[in-house]
């Protein structure tokens, strides 16, 4: 086979997932109460969600080179070549790291890229390459399509933003507005960076992400992507309904945000992916 994949566990991939579709997963530390666990594998989001309901706070730390090197050498015994898909480099240095690993070992037969991505984006940008090599695409068209979804929208709102801005992600004036009582701040990644767009009530989160996905996309069909860290049943269920609703959906799924994302926005964290094909 010529081509093969790799990502990160920013992701949100399971590894049951990333094993089904034949995708490398380098696994991305989380470090809480003396401890150091990698992401997805060593640690479900569950335990995760458990750990930090009884007040534990995590934090992250990029792969090493050395872990990327391990997948590397595994799957370029299989594949000719690799498509090495990772996070937002703007929120990581995991791509850093998959550079460097791959100027080491074959710079001829490794390609990274960075997604400007997390979380549900980036998952859904791997599943995307991943349908493409199916459909027996060249790489070249692959790498378009990634540069076009790495333009694609990523909207979210979490409890606080007490999480992000104590890990730099936004300046601490952010921090008091998410913490208006009552209110929930709406976000999105653009650019690889994370923009403050607004502040809603907070029963109206779903509606308003579901919103934003339709103003941006109108009736052409889209692809989403719903990730949660530990969200109630009733916003996930009435995020799917509202864009059932608002926005003609070609397909759906929902996934639950590992360590990677949970560690930097905090748990009751909500997330609406979307794409359109051209």
């Amino acid at each position: 086979m010529e081509l093969g994949l790799v990502t990160d566990t920013a992701s949100d991939l399971s590894p049951q997932v990333a094993q089904e579709m034949a995708i490398g997963l380098v696994p991305i530390y989380v470090k809480f109460a003396g401890a150091r666990y990698k992401d997805w594998q060593e640690l479900s989001p569950d335990a995760l969600y458990q750990a930090m309901r009884q007040g534990a706070e995590p934090v992250t730390e990029p792969p090493s080179v050395e872990d990327f090197l391990e997948v590397y050498e595994r799957h370029l015994q299989v594949y000719d070549r690799l498509l090495s898909i990772h996070v937002s480099g703007e929120l990581s240095k995991t791509v850093e790291r998959a550079q460097e690993a791959a100027q080491r070992l074959a710079p001829n037969r490794i390609r990274v890229l960075d997604s400007r991505m997390v979380s549900a984006g980036l998952g859904a940008m791997v599943l995307r390459a991943a349908e493409m090599l199916k459909e027996g695409r060249e790489e070249t068209e692959i790498v378009l399509e990634m540069d076009r979804l790495s333009r694609s929208s990523l909207y979210f709102s979490v409890a606080d933003l007490s999480h992000l801005a104590r890990n730099g992600r936004l300046p601490r004036f952010g921090e008091v507005v998410g913490n208006l009582l009552g209110l929930r701040p709406l976000l999105r990644i653009e650019k690889g960076h994370i923009r403050l767009l607004r502040v809603v009530r907070e029963g109206g989160v779903p509606e308003a992400l579901a919103g934003l996905v339709a103003r941006e996309f109108g009736r052409r069909s889209v692809r989403v992507s719903i990730a949660h860290s530990d969200a109630t049943p009733e916003w996930v269920n009435g995020l799917k309904a509202a864009l059932e609703r608002e926005v003609r959906l070609e397909r759906g799924r929902v996934t639950r945000s590992g360590a990677t994302i949970t560690a930097n926005v905090g748990l009751g964290a909500l997330a609406v992916h979307a794409y359109a094909l051209e």
